[in-house]
């Protein structure tokens, strides 16, 4: 398999993750798009180097991960840290009534909240989470243990129960 074609397919098998990924860390719009547009860049020019010690998924993961975590220190510098992912339209949806819609964006401002008080590795680990990926695949990416990801993984989902309950009394 030619280069080309390895990253045509590496990318279609991985393209929603990567971009998913990008707008975990800077929300839905330029700056997620610019480093999206990075990161293919590093995987077309380092795609010959892959060796196959991993699924390809998971070094485009990691990869993904860096360079977002660069390009957050870059900002880091001039900026605020995160934006907020921008809240889904749900009026085109049929049938949610007005109630449902108003605690469905309560709680996706309350997760984008709590998010953004994360700090980059465990920021990382929810974005990876949220993309259903494997524990194992999501230690690799992160260069954790595999119980250390689950670990972390698990103190931050109780954490956000516990904060969610503090606030409004439920689940």
């Amino acid at each position: 398999m030619d280069q080309e074609q390895m990253f045509r397919e590496a990318i279609q098998e991985s393209d929603r993750m990567i971009f998913n990924i990008c707008c975990h860390f800077f929300g839905r719009g330029d700056q997620a798009e610019d480093v999206y547009q990075e990161i293919l860049l590093k995987v077309w020019l380092n795609i010959k180097n892959f060796r196959g010690e991993s699924k390809i998924r998971t070094w485009i993961g990691r990869i993904a991960v860096n360079v977002c975590l660069s390009n957050i220190a870059k900002l880091k510098k001039s900026s605020a840290m995160f934006v907020h992912i921008s809240m889904p339209d749900h009026a085109d949806k049929a049938g949610e009534n007005d109630a449902d819609t108003e605690e469905e964006e309560a709680k996706l401002a309350f997760f984008e909240s709590f998010k953004s008080k994360l700090n980059p590795v465990d920021k990382t680990l929810i974005s990876l989470y949220l993309e259903d990926i494997e524990y194992r695949e999501i230690a690799q990416i992160t260069g954790l243990s595999e119980g250390n990801a689950r670990t972390r993984l698990h103190r931050i989902k109780e954490q956000i129960k516990k904060e969610w309950e503090e606030k409004n009394g439920t689940r």
